[in-house]
């Protein structure tokens, strides 16, 4: 509430004093006559510093151009230690530094893409296709992960005539499969798991290797190897293979149902030991498990359905033991799966799947991250967290970004917005526009919610695709940059977008001062802002009312003096890095409501907001 000043003398009009202190984030959903006096309903291009004060955020710049658009932006460790930046622009791959981009690839689907890394490796699904990219010596192979699959033994112990004991299941990305059978010493007709099969690849007797035509004969349609002579009965005894059997079976589709594929993420039983694949268009609502640690197995047994078709995947999120599954909205059944791992008394794993919550689905695949320990993802009602792995808890989907939903809701193309963290901050960019939650500040706890963040708002990012990797955020965009923001340049030169002004401002609540049956006047002097030290930076004050748009009323160079930066133009004996305050100087007259505003505007310059005060005089009371 206003505080009194006391007056010198009888004489003096009574002044009131209203301070504007602790400035947190914006708030776009609350009235701008409701927003707390913390935070703002008109913050643009500001973060927060250690404190919690808004400051201007870091500019970027752009680094080169690539084939357009940029579709996937990746980070890889390879077998030899070396490590790389790669990039998926338009239908091309590179390797790339800060410096440019080199082509090692021209096969891509032009699509957007995901990436991991295993065993020295990092492997690539566009949609189309699933690459694997190794390296030696500073030369890059792509190929694809079928040319190198796992090729499973899915029968032991199988006499000549057939049958035996299922072992593996066949490989969805490999044709290839292994047949181990046992030689009687009289039998040589040999019957494969399978008929109307395409080649044998190799035929094994004690383990030397048999020629075709010379040792055996193919008969294809029926699915038999015929033997010239019988293979001997098994040295060993009691029935051990001695007969290793590598032939091609071709499942039409099989392959397909893992390359279009567009989510991947670890997961396993106390280890992120296997890959779960999801996002082929064409099986919306199922997913496909890898053998364990191996990502070029992918058997066919190992697929679940997860809910109705009427609605797909849309992605995961690990939290403790448990992998969350996130559908697009629907009516039909929940949109979100909770699974976790079950081991058997036999040594073996499985993952059932239980239904959870209903009501809030994912709207895009390209959102969903871990802020510290917090799994979240963009809906259409906005930013949601999975607060409980219970799925009978109520209230296990809970909205965290209420500050920011009335903009972020009406942005188009909510598809296709993207997201990353970086320094505890959830990024998420669309349009050009970023919704940043800061980790380090969380909020209030309503009925329904336990909490939400500190958001801000940045304009002038066109960001498609993000990477952080060791602090550094990088960004491509739809036309082929690649753009890095700038917090390893040292001086203002930070605060630039590609060389052009950040327009940062902070802005009071339009606020009556708990009297709006009243006017008010604000006097000439006692009221200012206190504005963060920067070598270099400058402040524009507006003032709104009720009776008048924006109109500035001041604008001052708040510069300290530094050997390495000196403009005469602005020249400055100041050298003390402590805040200033800049008096507003004017006079507003007979306002029912006021709002301040305070903007920087200008290139390479620093700006940063502590707090406001304003004294001002009661009038007659509102006609």
């Amino acid at each position: 509430m206003p505080r009194l000043t006391t007056p010198k003398n009888i004489a003096d009009v009574k002044r009131y004093q209203k301070s504007y202190t602790k400035f947190r984030g914006v708030d776009f959903s609350t009235d701008p006559t409701q927003v707390s006096d913390s935070r703002s309903p008109l913050c643009q291009n500001l973060i927060s510093d250690l404190a919690g004060f808004p400051e201007k955020r870091p500019g970027w710049r752009t680094l080169f151009q690539v084939s357009a658009p940029i579709n996937g932006m990746f980070f890889a460790v390879f077998a030899s230690g070396a490590e790389a930046f790669l990039l998926h622009g338009g239908t091309s791959l590179y390797a790339w530094t800060d410096s440019g981009a080199t082509q090692i690839f021209n096969a891509m689907n032009n699509a957007r893409s995901v990436a991991f890394s295993h065993g020295g490796k990092l492997y690539l699904l566009d949609g189309a296709h699933y690459y694997v990219v190794s390296e030696a010596d500073g030369e890059y192979t792509v190929s694809n992960v079928t040319e190198s699959a796992f090729v499973p033994t899915t029968v032991i112990g199988a006499p000549a005539s057939g049958g035996g004991t299922p072992f593996e299941a066949v490989n969805m990305l490999s044709p290839r499969r292994i047949n181990s059978m046992i030689g009687d010493g009289e039998s040589t007709v040999f019957q494969l798991d399978s008929k109307e099969i395409e080649s044998v690849e190799s035929v094994k007797v004690d383990g030397v290797e048999k020629t075709a035509t010379t040792d055996y004969t193919v008969d294809l349609e029926a699915g038999t190897v015929t033997f010239t002579s019988a293979p001997p009965a098994s040295e060993a005894g009691g029935g051990i293979d001695n007969v290793v059997i590598e032939f091609t079976k071709t499942v039409s589709g099989y392959a397909e149902r893992i390359e279009q594929c567009t989510i991947a993420e670890f997961y396993g039983y106390n280890n992120d030991n296997r890959l779960f694949f999801t996002g082929n268009p064409e099986y919306p609502n199922w997913d496909f498990q890898s053998g364990l640690d191996d990502p070029t197995y992918f058997p066919d047994t190992g697929y679940t359905k997860i809910g109705a078709d009427t609605s797909a995947i849309m992605g995961y999120l690990k939290q403790y033991d448990t992998l969350s599954i996130v559908k697009s909205n629907n009516e039909q059944d929940a949109e979100l799966f909770l699974r976790t791992p079950e081991m058997h008394e036999d040594g073996s794993v499985i993952f059932p799947v239980k239904q959870g919550a209903k009501g809030v689905g994912a709207v895009s695949r390209y959102a969903f991250a871990n802020l510290r320990d917090d799994p979240l993802f963009l809906s259409r009602e906005g930013v949601f967290a999975i607060a409980s792995t219970s799925v009978g808890q109520e209230r296990v989907l809970q909205d965290r970004s209420f500050y920011v939903n009335a903009r972020l809701t009406q942005e188009s193309g909510l598809e296709n917005a993207v997201a990353v963290i970086w320094n505890g901050y959830y990024i998420l960019c669309v349009n050009g526009h970023c919704y940043v939650a800061d980790s380090r500040q969380q909020t209030g706890a309503s009925q329904t919610e336990q909490y939400s963040y500190e958001w801000y708002y940045w304009t002038n990012v066109p960001a498609r695709m993000f990477l952080e990797h060791s602090g550094a955020l990088y960004f491509g965009t739809a036309d082929g940059k690649v753009c890095k923001f700038n917090t390893d340049v040292s001086g203002m030169a930070r605060f630039s977008d590609d060389g052009a002004p950040i327009v940062a401002r902070w802005s009071t609540k339009a606020d009556t001062f708990g009297i709006f049956t009243r006017r008010k006047t604000l006097v000439k002097k006692g009221a200012g802002v206190m504005i963060k030290p920067y070598n270099r930076s400058s402040v524009k004050i507006y003032i709104a009312t009720d009776r008048q748009h924006e109109r500035m009323t001041r604008e001052s160079f708040m510069d300290i003096f530094d050997f390495s930066d000196i403009d005469f133009s602005r020249f400055t004996f100041n050298t003390l890095d402590t805040p200033q305050v800049k008096p507003f100087n004017t006079k507003v007259k007979k306002f029912i409501l006021l709002q301040m505003i305070f903007e920087n505007d200008a290139a390479n310059e620093g700006f940063g907001v502590y707090g406001a005060e304003v004294q001002y005089t009661v009038g007659n009371y509102v006609k």
